[in-house]
């Protein structure tokens, strides 16, 4: 294989490889919206009680309380929104559900971008 054709395959590989992680970034949704759609309530820290509850609590972590026999997980996030999402058993579960499978995607994305393209081999 000439230098040309070389450097054109090369060329290809890196415009593929730049577009699959422009799309994969502009479809991932945001920690904020999958604990949304998972069932957690945002509560925006806008009163001088919430901001001393988002303070107390860890960021970005999730906190289990119990409260009149229900269970309530709670997510500060003070960098993002300022706010606290606050959400029951299933709210939780679906999330890591989500996570979870999202996860799994991802690491199906890296094995699969590991994976020669034929012709690739020479480079």
């Amino acid at each position: 294989m000439d230098r040309c054709s070389r450097f054109a395959v090369a060329l290809t590989g890196i415009t593929f490889l730049v577009a699959a992680c422009a799309d994969s970034e502009a479809g991932a949704p945001g920690r904020d919206s999958l604990l949304a759609e998972a069932g957690f309530v945002r509560r925006d820290a806008d009163t001088p009680e919430r901001m001393a509850a988002l303070k107390a609590l860890p960021p970005h972590q999730f906190v289990l309380r119990n409260s009149n026999g229900s269970v309530k997980y709670m997510y500060a996030d003070p960098t993002a929104c300022g706010c606290i999402y606050v959400g029951g058993q299933r709210a939780y579960d679906q999330y890591r559900q989500t996570m979870t499978s999202q996860v799994s995607q991802e690491r199906l994305r890296a094995i699969l971008s590991t994976t020669p393209l034929p012709g690739e081999s020479g480079l």
